[in-house]
């Protein structure tokens, strides 16, 4: 034990299965083979020539989409449970010292997101690198105190909202004040290669990369050991032996297509010696002010249509025995959960035939499997609150009046209006105040409950990285199930049972009467509305809240309102 690998000539039939074992994701007969394997090799030797080389296979394997996202995960998971076994014959300061360099990932302080970092997390640790998680919702001050404690080669920032890519920018520039220089990876899908390179890249002094998922974090993680260990890195510069050159500029033709000021500020970026004077940008801004608001109903939405009447005003709410697993589950958009959440993608050479059969037998066997998991050990808590409100519109504005007293104005929701083309606004789907006649205004929130987030977060710190994986993906589309479940409800009490489609294909294809809206999607931009519409359903009878990020907690929530009118459909402003 202890010889160095190159003077071994025996038994190495066990490290190629040992390999195999983690390549296959296979856990059964793996720790005879780890005991066979400590005959002869060390704990170090079998983690670092065979543990991580069958790590880089499955990497390679997916990158070359020849195995799925949830293959890597499981054989993530193997090779800790590995790693676990043999630290059993190491001692602690051995134990400690077998990582290739230390990453340090958070979500930042507002988002509560963390299903993207915590992949990152079992992608780098799985590859030899020692992974501090800070968690979600971090202030900059713990990530400095982290920074001070672990002294990490790397740090890795996560964030969903469009609110917290402005948090990242500050963040690093915090990080200029501290003299902290160590590069940092930006991830998270509200970030763009665009925000990474002209805001947060002009903004750090050290190197700022843009991780579009946790095998970019991987690559560069080897990348930066490897130059640091051969002198060929510096913090401020980059690797050593690559020319830096700034993007090729755009051409005019993509220039004009560019907002005025934005264009502007690409020339400053690029050391253009033309820039738009101050009279320029004054004209520019005077333009703006003097626009005026489209509030033309638009001519495709006619005001002749029948108004229901809602079986009751004001409020219900749903818990406990109202909403069953059964119910639901009819709604889950598979195609979503299986392609979207758990990452089944069409494999390199597999035809479409074989693929969506993969989705109809493998990955549907999977979802059956975690059905029976749910309902067994009660791990979604489905509660709503619904109800109607009556309404009038004006312009772009719904206002919305007292369940009680139809002429008492609660609020009111403005909405923007399409430029060209229709010239839509969600405000046209409503009965005028000149026609003289009160709307509906559905509204609902739905949640999976806080056991979504609890479970998950159980299953990810018990190293259980596939049924983490699986269960997360669940427990969001068991929250969007929920509420196509409850809007199919509400439509069906409005008096539109008629026209309900009979599978949840056409669901899915808004194929029914109306349409469903949630805040800060195109045609209802403005998050903070959603404030007025909790406020509205009381949702903290459901233990539902939003935090000052504009962040549903729990994660598993969804709020949305109703439009009944038949052109009522999803659209762009």
């Amino acid at each position: 034990m202890g010889v160095d690998l190159p003077q071994l000539t025996m038994n190495k039939i066990v490290l190629e299965r040992l390999k195999q074992h983690i390549i296959d994701s296979e856990s059964i007969g793996l720790e005879e083979a780890l005991e066979e394997a400590l005959k002869d090799y060390s704990p170090r030797q079998i983690i670092n020539t065979c543990l991580l080389q069958a790590m880089r296979t499955v990497g390679e394997l997916y990158g070359s989409r020849e195995i799925p996202l949830p293959s890597v995960i499981k054989s993530a998971e193997t090779k800790k449970t590995a790693v676990a076994y043999l630290e059993t014959h190491m001692d602690k300061e051995e134990a400690d010292d077998i990582t290739q360099g230390k990453c340090l990932i958070a979500t930042v302080e507002g988002d509560l997101h963390d299903l993207g970092k915590n992949l990152v997390d079992i992608i780098l640790s799985s590859n030899g690198y020692k992974v501090i998680n800070l968690g979600i919702n971090q202030p900059v001050d713990n990530i400095l105190k982290a920074y001070e404690e672990h002294q990490p080669d790397c740090i890795a920032m996560s964030g969903l909202l469009i609110k917290t890519m402005a948090v990242m920018k500050d963040n690093l520039e915090i990080f200029n004040q501290k003299g902290i220089t160590v590069p940092v990876i930006l991830g998270g899908a509200a970030l763009t290669p665009k925000f990474v390179e002209k805001d947060c890249k002009t903004t750090y002094k050290g190197q700022v990369v843009y991780g579009k998922n946790a095998f970019v974090d991987w690559h560069f993680m080897d990348k930066l050991m490897a130059a640091k260990a051969e002198d060929n890195w510096d913090d401020l510069k980059g690797f050593l032996d690559e020319e830096t050159s700034p993007p090729p500029p755009l051409t005019l033709e993509e220039m004009g297509q560019m907002p005025f000021a934005e264009a502007n500020q690409y020339k400053l970026y690029m050391n253009d010696s033309f820039v738009y004077t101050e009279e320029s940008l004054a004209k520019e801004s005077s333009a703006k002010k003097s626009v005026v608001i489209d509030t033309k109903r638009s001519h495709v939405v006619t005001l002749d249509v029948e108004r229901p009447t809602p079986p009751f005003w004001g409020t219900q709410v749903l818990k406990d025995g109202d909403i069953s697993i059964e119910d639901i589950y009819p709604y889950v958009d598979v195609q979503l959960l299986y392609v979207g959440r758990w990452r089944f993608r069409k494999l390199k050479d597999q035809s479409q035939q074989d693929y969506n059969e993969f989705l109809s037998t493998k990955a549907y066997g999977i979802l059956e499997e975690w059905k029976e998991k749910v309902i067994a050990d009660d791990l979604i808590h489905p509660a709503a609150i619904y109800g109607y409100f009556p309404c009038n519109a004006e312009g772009n504005t719904v206002y919305v009046y007292d369940p009680q007293d139809h002429n008492k104005l609660l609020t009111s929701f403005e909405f923007p209006r399409q430029r060209v083309g229709k010239r839509l606004c969600i405000a046209d789907f409503y009965a005028t105040k000149e026609s003289g006649q009160i709307d509906v205004f559905p509204m609902q929130i739905v949640t999976a409950g806080e056991i979504g987030t609890t479970h998950a977060q159980k299953l990810f710190e018990a190293d259980s990285y596939l049924d983490y994986h699986y269960y997360h993906g669940v427990a969001m589309q068991m929250a969007d199930a929920i509420a196509d479940w409850l809007h199919a409800r509400i439509r069906k009490e409005l008096g539109f049972g008629a026209e309900e489609p009979d599978n949840i294909t056409d669901i899915m294809r808004q194929r029914y009467r109306g349409s469903r809206y949630s805040f800060g999607y195109p045609a209802c931009p403005n998050m903070a509305d959603q404030f007025k519409q909790m406020d509205l359903l009381d949702t903290s009878r459901i233990d539902v809240y939003m935090n000052e990020s504009e962040h549903l907690l729990p994660e598993q929530s969804t709020t949305a309102f109703v439009a009944h009118h038949p052109v009522a459909k999803y659209f762009n402003t």
